[in-house]
């Protein structure tokens, strides 16, 4: 296959986490809303521009809702 139709990296290791899928620990004193990552949801990884960009793709071409994307992890 031709390295010039390749796509670029669509995702990459969640700077947010460290790529550990896991939140960050809790003030003392205060409960954590979730034990996973915001940005990644515990995926380990988190999209690219390029990513993002597909996904912004995926939800206007099938009319997916802002709502139905962060609940299946689209975002």
């Amino acid at each position: 296959m031709s390295t010039q139709n390749a796509l670029p990296d669509l995702e990459e290791p969640c700077r947010a986490c460290g790529g550990t899928g896991n939140s960050s620990p809790a003030q003392p004193g205060q409960m954590r809303a979730s034990f996973n990552c915001e940005i990644c949801k515990g995926h380990k990884m988190a999209p690219t521009e390029a990513g993002r960009q597909v996904i912004e793709f995926i939800k206007r071409r099938f009319q997916i809702t802002d709502y139905e994307a962060d609940r299946d992890g689209l975002g």
